[in-house]
This record gives structure tokens, C-alpha cells and sequence, in this order.
């Protein structure tokens, strides 16, 4: 195959089942194969794709494109047999921390375990391997949360935060790589709306009805939970007061008890929309709020690059130590974002809600990206995974995780 260095990725195993499972199947060469997954991305973009939709997948593939690099998208059933085939030009495997390692079982592996009677058993060429057996040292894990994963773990997980930069004891991935991504691409692309052209809209950022009922909802009722929640007057008596318009997408009801089918009153939802009019719909909003979940989505950098400063709930343990405080995006407080990007709102405290309601609907921000999001920065950071030579950092994080080799 006449290509010069080869970037191989794997699919989830959700997508393998919505997406990509009978792609083998149909008799799909490489190029065809290719073609169709990079439909489903720009149908996930245009809001036409399914469900299960790769997460900035678009914007890892036109990184490894800009490098000079090519791309080989395999199932779990087709990696082994590619690597072999195709080993002198795969560079690294960026391998779903979903897909488990059983198919990569082979008798001429060298397995290696931690420690005695592991059942991690785990097929990784020590860093000397001459052998056509996938090497450890080119495979990295996406990993969305704050720890590490994979047989390798730190250097070789890939992290959306730099998690290096949360308090000591909460950075369980402060070793991860900070691969992150970039909303810089899609966001320039919605035309920028001037705050006075805005009308008085409030946009209330959450996907499921049940964010109403957790402990981290932003004015959760511990006596009465859901029921006391969804009952609150607070937005219409808010909305009334202040001619404002709380907006919000169509809550999902998926394992809300029976009986509750709508927001708090107040709260209008709007359908669900392909992407670009979702965003456009949400340039029209002059503040977002968080519910407290989900936690560290790429949705409030989205709002800020589109002018719209974002409220995020907090728990403050030391008001006087932003070090010692969590909330449903610790990365704009360990990040040092604050007024007017970010209004961080203690949990149940309603005046302070109140207020940063009002302020922030007053007060004008141009657009923001911080800097480590920009296209060009993601890049950089891409660069440096690809073109590393990361077999000394494999075996040294070997070392450190006490691996023996046994064949």
C-alpha cells in the first residue's frame, strides 16, 4: 500500500454496532472504507448522522491529514491482521478505551502481567521487539476522565483537560498526554451576533431531565430532590420578573421515573436540531447556564467562542482557595477563566444565581477561545504525538508499573 506513514484508529465498540459493523462484511476495500466513516462525520456535523456519533473525530482526522499522515480506520476483528500487513508504515494506533484486548490474543505475543496472579494478562512486545506483533509503545487510549488507562496508562492515554493542573489528589491523569481538541473550526463558522442585536435569552445547557434531581444540580432541593426541583418557580418567576427567556434543547426523559415529562415552568424547550442550527440558536442567547451536569463538555468553550458567557456551579470547601473547589467544569477554574467569561455559582445559593443571571446578561464578552483550544495549538500538540519517538517512554513507564515478561 503505497502510503507513507499511517495512522490507525479504532472505533468504539457503540459505534462499531451503529456505525461500522457490516463495513467488512460488504467487501469494502480500504479507500471505500475510509470514505464511508468520513461521511458519517460530516452527517454527525450536519445533525443527519446517528446517535452514536464520534466525539471531535472530525477534527483528529483533518490534524492527521494536515501532518502529511494517512489513516486506516479498522474494527477490533481487522487490527491485528492490519498491523501485520501494514506495519511498516502504521506510525501508532489510537485503539477505544471501550474495545477490550481479548481479540488481540495471539500465541506468539509476549504477554507481560503486574504483579502475581493479575487478571489484566495483556499482549506487550517488551520495547526490543523485532517481531510483527503490535508494539505497546504505538498504541494510545482517548480517555475522557481524570485518570489514567490502558496497560501502559499515563503517557500513553490521551486526555481532553490538562489534568496536570488540578489540585493534588484530584489529578489522577496529571501524566496523561494533553492531546484536548479544538472548537476553533465549527464556531467560526456561526457568524458572530452583536449583544445588542441578542435578544433576552438565557440558554439552559443539559441533555437529560434527570440533571433536575442530582445533588449537583445548581439549585438542588435535598429535602424534596426531583419532585421539589421540577416543581420550583424560581425560572418563571425569574422570567416574569426580569423579561427573560429561559431556552433549553428537548430534555431526554431516559430513566427519569414516570410521572415527569417537563422542565421546571419557565423553561421553554426547543426541538432537537442538526448542528449548525443548534449552534446559531445559541448565539442568540446573551448568557449559558449549567445544571451541573454533564461534566467538562466541550459546550461552554462552544458558547464563549461564540460570545456567551457561561455560569458554572461550584462547591466552594475554601472561598479563598479556587484550588479547593469542584464544579461541573473544573477546568475553567483550574484554568483561571472568571468574570466575565465564567460566573462561578455556589450550589444552592440562589441571590448569587440571581445576580450573575443579571450580569451576565449585561455585560457584553467578544468572542474567546482560550489559547491552548486553538486550532493551531491542537495541532501542535498532535504534532508532538505522532512525530515522538516514544519507545524510551514506554519502557520506562514499564519499569515504573513493575511489569514481568513471560511468554
Amino acid at each position: 500500500m503505497a502510503i507513507k506513514r499511517t495512522i490507525s484508529i479504532q472505533p468504539s465498540a457503540a459505534q462499531d454496532e451503529n456505525l461500522l459493523s457490516d463495513s467488512w462484511r460488504q467487501g469494502l476495500n480500504v479507500d471505500q472504507f475510509n470514505a464511508k466513516f468520513e461521511k458519517i462525520l460530516n452527517d454527525c456535523n450536519s445533525g443527519s448522522g446517528p446517535k452514536s456519533c464520534p466525539q471531535n473525530g472530525d477534527k483528529l482526522i483533518d490534524a492527521i491529514y494536515k501532518l502529511g499522515y494517512s489513516m486506516l480506520i479498522a474494527t477490533p476483528e481487522e487490527l491485528y491482521d492490519f498491523y501485520r500487513r501494514h506495519h511498516r508504515n502504521v506510525h501508532l494506533v489510537i485503539r477505544d478505551s471501550e474495545v477490550p484486548y481479548d481479540d488481540l490474543y495471539n500465541t506468539t505475543y509476549v504477554y507481560a502481567d503486574i504483579g502475581e496472579n493479575s487478571i489484566n494478562s495483556i499482549p506487550v512486545p517488551p520495547p526490543n521487539a523485532t517481531n510483527l506483533n503490535l508494539p505497546i509503545w504505538k498504541v494510545f487510549h482517548p480517555m475522557w476522565w481524570n485518570q489514567p488507562f490502558g496497560p501502559l496508562g499515563g503517557p500513553f492515554t490521551l486526555s481532553p483537560e490538562p489534568y496536570e493542573i488540578w489540585p493534588s489528589g484530584w489529578n489522577g491523569g496529571k501524566d496523561n498526554f494533553y492531546l484536548g481538541y479544538t472548537v476553533e473550526p465549527s464556531c467560526m463558522n456561526t457568524p458572530y451576533i452583536p449583544h445588542a442585536q441578542r435578544p433576552r435569552q438565557a440558554y439552559i445547557f443539559g441533555k437529560y431531565l434527570g440533571y433536575f434531581g442530582l445533588k449537583d444540580y445548581t439549585l438542588y432541593d435535598e429535602k424534596g430532590g426531583l419532585e421539589a426541583s421540577i416543581n420550583d418557580d424560581f425560572y418563571v418567576d425569574f422570567a416574569q420578573k426580569e423579561n427573560i427567556t429561559f431556552l433549553a434543547g428537548h430534555f431526554s426523559l431516559f430513566q427519569v421515573p414516570d410521572g415527569y415529562k417537563d422542565p421546571p415552568r419557565g423553561i421553554v424547550q426547543h426541538e432537537r436540531l442538526p448542528r449548525p442550527e443548534f449552534q446559531k440558536t445559541v448565539s442568540n442567547s446573551r448568557v449559558m447556564i449549567g445544571l451541573g451536569n454533564p461534566l467538562l463538555s466541550p459546550t461552554p468553550y462552544e458558547a464563549l467562542c461564540l460570545g456567551i458567557p457561561f455560569i458554572n456551579p461550584v462547591r466552594r470547601h475554601d472561598p479563598n482557595n479556587k484550588m479547593m473547589w469542584e464544579g461541573q467544569h473544573p477546568a475553567l477554574i483550574y484554568g483561571g477563566l472568571d468574570e466575565p467569561y465564567v460566573y462561578h455559582v455556589q450550589l444552592g445559593d440562589r441571590e448569587e444565581y440571581k445576580a450573575a443571571l443579571r450580569k451576565a446578561m449585561s455585560t457584553p464578552i467578544d468572542r474567546y477561545i482560550p489559547p491552548r483550544m486553538r486550532s493551531s495549538a491542537f495541532l501542535g500538540r498532535m504534532q508532538t504525538l505522532l512525530e515522538t519517538d516514544w519507545r524510551p517512554v514506554a519502557k520506562k513507564q514499564m519499569q515504573l508499573l513493575g511489569y514481568t515478561y513471560h511468554s
